[in-house]
C-alpha cells in the first residue's frame, strides 16, 4: 500500500509527559498525514548547534509557552525566564522554516506578571508565521481548527451518578460560586487537585457549612478512573471564567464519553451551544435551574462529538494551513 503521507518534520512544544493527553492526541493526528512528528523542548543551545551545523527543521507548533514563566516563584525569576523564552523565540526564528502558536488562553491560571505576559505574547506572536485557536475569537485574528477530543478507553464505570466537577482546581472554575447556589439536598461529586490553601478552605468551608450531598476529594486522579467517572456520569459542571480561556479541555474530555456539560450562559457557553448544540446553558447553578434540565441521551453526544471534531477533519485542516 502507497505511503501517502507528506515527508516533512513537524515538532510540538512541550513535551509530552504522560499527563496531558491534548498533546499525545495532536501528535497522533499529525502522524496520520506526516512522516516525521515528534515533541521537542524550546532549546536555544541545541537549536544553536543544529544551526551551525547546517541543519533547520520545518515546523514548530507552540502549546502553553506563554504561560511558562508563571511556573516561577518571584517576579525576579519569572522575568528571568521572560527573556529565556524570548531569547528562544529569537533563534527558533532562524531554526525553523515556519512557527505555529496555538492559543489556549487569553491569559494563566496561575498569578502572573502582566508585564511580562505582555512582553511575552508580544514576542510569541512577533515570530510566529500563524497562530491558532480552537474557537473564533475577536480579541486578534487566527486560524480556527478544532481541538481533538480524547480517545475513549476501556473504563471501569461506576453506579451512575448526577453531578461532577474534575480537573485541576483553580480559581477560574469558580468552584466556590457554584456551590454558593447549590441545593443542599442535591449530590454533587468534585473531585480534583487544589493546590491552594486558601481556595481549598473555602470550598472545604462552604460544603461543611452545610451542603452534606457534596463530596470533595483533592487528588490528582488517574485517567482510567476519571474515563470511568466520565462514562457514569449524568452532567458535568463547567463554571469556567469565560475571561480567562478560549477553549476548556474539560468540555472535550466530558463529550468524548458521551457527559451532559452544563455551561453557564455566557459569551463562551453561547459559541460551544452554536458549534455543538448538545449542552446545557444555565443563568446560575441554583435548584430551578438544574431541575429545569433534561439530559441528552449518551449516544447521541458521542455520536455528534465525533463527527463535529472528527480526527480527519482535524487533520485536513493542519494540513491546509502546514501547506500554506
Amino acid at each position: 500500500m502507497q505511503d501517502c503521507k507528506t515527508d516533512k518534520n513537524i515538532c510540538i512544544f512541550p513535551k509530552f509527559q504522560g499527563d496531558n493527553e491534548y498533546l499525545l492526541n495532536l501528535s497522533l493526528i499529525l502522524k496520520s498525514q506526516y512522516t516525521d512528528v515528534e515533541f521537542v523542548a524550546l532549546s536555544p543551545k541545541t537549536m544553536l548547534k543544529n544551526l551551525l551545523k547546517g541543519r533547520r527543521a520545518d515546523v514548530l507548533i507552540l502549546n502553553w509557552l506563554e504561560d511558562y514563566p508563571c511556573l516561577k516563584k518571584g517576579v525576579f525569576a519569572e522575568g528571568l525566564e521572560s527573556l529565556r523564552v524570548v531569547l528562544g523565540m529569537v533563534i527558533a526564528s532562524l531554526y525553523y522554516r515556519k512557527i505555529i502558536w496555538v492559543r489556549h488562553n487569553y491569559k494563566p491560571h496561575l498569578e502572573h506578571s502582566k508585564f511580562c505576559y505582555r512582553i511575552l505574547c508580544g514576542a510569541i506572536r512577533l515570530f510566529s508565521d500563524e497562530i491558532v485557536t480552537h474557537r473564533n475569537v475577536e480579541e486578534f485574528a487566527s486560524h480556527v481548527i478544532p481541538h481533538p477530543l480524547y480517545k475513549q478507553t476501556d473504563a471501569n464505570k461506576v453506579d451512575a451518578f448526577n453531578y461532577l466537577i474534575f480537573g485541576n482546581i483553580k480559581p477560574y472554575k469558580n468552584i466556590p460560586l457554584i456551590l454558593r447556589n447549590w441545593a443542599p439536598e442535591r449530590e454533587l461529586k468534585i473531585i480534583g487537585k487544589c493546590k491552594s490553601a486558601e481556595l481549598n478552605d473555602e470550598i472545604t468551608a462552604l460544603i461543611k457549612d452545610g451542603l452534606p450531598k457534596v463530596t470533595y476529594e483533592n487528588r490528582f486522579m488517574d485517567v482510567e478512573e476519571l474515563n470511568g467517572l466520565l462514562s457514569s456520569v449524568t452532567f458535568a459542571i463547567l463554571g469556567h471564567e469565560e475571561e480567562s480561556m478560549i477553549v476548556s479541555g474539560t468540555f472535550y474530555h466530558a463529550i468524548s464519553y458521551g457527559a451532559n456539560v452544563i455551561l453557564k450562559d455566557s459569551a463562551y457557553g453561547r459559541s460551544v451551544k452554536k458549534e455543538f448544540p448538545l449542552v446545557h446553558l444555565v443563568r446560575d447553578f441554583g435548584d430551578d435551574a438544574l431541575s429545569a434540565l433534561t439530559p441528552f441521551p449518551r449516544e447521541k453526544i458521542i455520536a455528534l462529538a465525533n463527527h463535529t471534531y472528527s480526527d480527519t477533519v482535524i487533520a485536513q485542516q493542519w494540513q491546509r494551513l502546514l501547506e500554506q
